[in-house]
């Protein structure tokens, strides 16, 4: 489902600002089941033939298996680290976390369980991607995930579609990054984020997580 708009006018301008001028990322990428983390200083030795290895090693595990690249600000699941931290990012989670939200979360998808809400910030470019999931991780008791789109006027030519697939791999459904949209869909449902094209005009900025039982 879609709910647009997800924040007042002010609101979904302040946090786009956020994203784009106020946060540290961070590349995140996997190797099979690890997940690496590289901070800026790594970011920006990757160049040159080194940079262009790199991103073979991800085009090669992404042919076949599941891959993704793209930066993330991580928020904390524990509330005092994020007032310790105290960024815009932070207290959105909070807000999320706040026993109405989470009741307003309850009735939109109809499950009684959900108790957490967590989140990251996430920055696509272009070359980022994110290949077919389901988001079922044992452990992690996740009922439904959300999408919160902060990147005004998006071409959908660009790229960085979120795609939903049957057991075919045809594209059932795909949404666009909608300025202010909040996107919200069940799991386990296999979907991806499209491969952003190199002549994308701007990052596709989004805050994303799950809403989960305890």
């Amino acid at each position: 489902m879609r709910i647009e708009p997800a924040f007042s006018a002010e609101a979904a301008e302040a946090l786009h600002r956020h994203l784009a001028s106020e946060l540290e990322w961070w590349r995140v990428v996997n190797q099979g089941d690890k997940t690496w983390d590289l901070g800026p200083e790594s970011i920006a030795a990757l160049d040159g033939e080194q940079g262009a290895a790199f991103m073979r090693s991800v085009h090669d595990a992404a042919r076949d298996g599941f891959q993704f690249l793209f930066d993330s600000v991580r928020v904390s699941e524990n509330a005092r680290e994020r007032a310790d931290r105290g960024l815009l990012l932070d207290r959105l989670l909070d807000m999320l976390n706040s026993p109405a939200t989470l009741a307003k979360l309850r009735r939109l998808v109809g499950d009684d369980r959900v108790t957490l809400v967590d989140g990251q910030a996430t920055r696509y470019l272009p070359g980022h991607f994110l290949t077919g999931h389901d988001d079922g991780v044992e452990g992690k008791n996740r009922i439904a995930a959300y999408v919160i789109n902060l990147t005004p006027s998006w071409r959908t030519e660009w790229g960085g579609l979120l795609q939903f697939h049957d057991a075919r791999g045809d594209v059932t459904g795909a949404l666009a990054p909608a300025f202010n949209a909040m996107h919200v869909f069940t799991v386990p449902q296999l979907h991806s984020v499209s491969y952003v094209a190199p002549f994308a005009g701007a990052p596709r900025y989004s805050i994303t997580g799950w809403l989960r039982a305890a």
